[in-house]
């Protein structure tokens, strides 16, 4: 069905693979397929958990193919700028959590991608850029220059940004890029192991959990207070409520149904 992605389901798992070896990079096409694979995994409902990876071992993304971007007229350059930055929103907004799984290169637009998602495992191979200054390419995506800041502050995204040095899984970690790093040869197994576990979570939770996140730097405190009234009100004596509760008291594990 895809031609540059590919989507593959175990359990309430599902993977998307950018699936242009070896270095993944994004092509128009590539992004109009995330988006409708995305559609799919959003309306889904056996998918509890969405896993974002590339295909290999060398990159994730490394970022926009050159070759594939539009150049000489305004109006395709533009489509690729306003569809990379519709994906990077799709998967911040996206109701169910995402993970990125991150072995190798990391840049420019596959940077975005994986920022954008709520979790982010590093293998100890994977290697972040933020270098776009070097090329001569402003990061239009609505990362580097509108969201990096909040997630790591002002000064480490300047960092970033104007030194534009390859970063190594640990440095990742220790500035808040990576949420983990797992050793190369334990990668599979443990990202498995972290998206089974995240797909047994309540589901409303965890849309509540990603819809005040969100507003506490798109919108303010005011707006995230609402949203946590508003989600524990409407929560509250649901099915997943209640059984979370019952299954607390009998010591088992929840079985939570997304109602």
């Amino acid at each position: 069905m895809f031609e540059t992605v590919r989507l593959d389901h175990v359990d309430s798992v599902s993977t998307l693979t950018i699936n242009r070896p070896p270095l993944n990079t994004i092509s128009p096409t590539t992004l109009n397929e995330m988006l409708a694979a995305l559609r799919q995994l959003e309306s889904r409902a056996e998918t509890r958990c969405v896993v974002i990876r590339g295909a290999g071992n060398r990159a994730f993304c490394a970022g926009a193919n050159l070759d594939d971007k539009p150049r000489g007229t305004e109006d395709a350059s533009t489509i690729f700028r306003e569809t990379g930055r519709a994906v990077v929103d799709r998967i911040e907004r996206f109701s169910k959590p995402t993970i990125a799984a991150i072995r190798g290169w990391c840049i420019g637009g596959g940077f975005a991608l994986a920022q954008a998602c709520d979790v982010r495992l590093a293998a100890a191979n994977a290697k972040f850029r933020t270098g776009d200054a070097y090329i001569g390419i402003v990061p239009s995506w609505g990362m580097s220059l509108v969201r990096l800041a909040h997630y790591i502050g002002r000064n480490r995204a300047m960092d970033m940004l104007i030194l534009g040095d390859d970063i190594g899984a640990a440095e990742a970690h220790a500035l808040g890029l990576a949420s983990r790093v797992i050793a190369d040869e334990k990668f599979d197994d443990e990202a498995a192991a972290i998206a089974a576990r995240v797909a047994t979570g309540a589901p409303l939770v965890f849309r509540s959990i990603k819809e005040s996140i969100l507003a506490q730097y798109a919108e303010g405190i005011a707006a995230a207070r609402h949203l946590e009234t508003y989600w524990s009100e409407v929560t509250h004596d649901t099915h997943d409520y209640n059984e979370g509760i019952a299954a607390f008291k009998e010591k088992r594990k929840p079985r939570f149904e997304g109602r």
